[in-house]
């Protein structure tokens, strides 16, 4: 069953199982919600398009339910926000996005959440498109998470995320320092600018 509906201020959009929400929490403030059984990098196909459109993600919590469905709730600022189907775009493969991304610091540590997952925490200076671009780069490493929580403050990122392996399951033993080292050179590029 496919639906599209739009009123003065939201925006309802269903795919099959999959569904989202969009209300105007102010002229150019929005709340996304989303579910559906969502498959493999979404998350980061979502964030590179709303970059693409200059759509900028302020708050970020989702999270994969036991039952492999997505739940997610974001916060976006920009243009044009109540006119996209968040569903079709999710279910988008081909990304364009800029590899690098910069971050000031990040914690990686191996957690039994999710039955194994790698906890990744970082702090970085907030900057259109850092999420997709973070995302693209894991999900080429093999890595996606099964739940995050990102925050804008001030201009800062503050991101958390639990990363499993792309098909399921704990990451693979050589993950955290393959992560490691993408992020290092993050970091060793932010301190050269």
């Amino acid at each position: 069953m496919n639906r599209i509906s739009r009123t003065d201020g939201s925006a309802f959009t269903r795919r099959n199982e999959a569904w989202s929400e969009a209300t105007e929490l102010s002229s150019s403030t929005f709340r996304v919600r989303l579910g559906g059984p969502f498959r493999g990098a979404w998350l980061a196909n979502l964030c590179c398009r709303l970059a693409e459109r200059q759509i900028s993600i302020d708050h970020v919590h989702a999270r994969l339910t036991a039952d492999d469905i997505w739940i997610a709730e974001l916060h976006v600022l920009g243009q044009g926000a109540l006119d996209l189907d968040y569903v079709a775009v999710a279910e988008e493969t081909e990304i364009n996005t800029k590899p690098a991304f910069f971050i000031d610091s990040y914690r990686l540590l191996e957690s039994r959440d999710y039955g194994g997952t790698l906890m990744l925490t970082l702090e970085a200076p907030d900057s259109l498109g850092l999420l997709g671009s973070l995302l693209t780069r894991l999900a080429l490493l093999g890595l996606v998470p099964v739940e995050l929580h990102i925050e804008t403050r001030a201009g800062r990122a503050f991101d958390s995320l639990w990363l499993c392996a792309a098909g399921g399951g704990p990451p693979p033993t050589d993950a955290p320092d393959a992560v490691a080292q993408v992020l290092d050179r993050s970091c060793r590029s932010a301190s050269r600018s």
